[in-house]
């Protein structure tokens, strides 16, 4: 099944993690959220189950 992925920023993946944005944009610059693209000066990420996918 082939389904188009739902993308937030970073204030939304912070509010689904329980997290604030700067350990959001943290995990970003660490490549450490799969997915996640920056366009421009903003970040796309993607959704996995409702909830941006967090490497260890």
């Amino acid at each position: 099944m082939n389904q188009q992925a739902k993308i937030v920023g970073t204030t939304q993946a912070a509010f689904l993690l329980g997290i604030c944005v700067q350990r959001v944009r943290q995990l970003l610059k660490n490549g450490r959220i799969k997915g996640a693209q920056k366009v421009g000066r903003f970040w796309q990420i993607p959704l996995f189950n409702g909830l941006p996918r967090v490497s260890p």
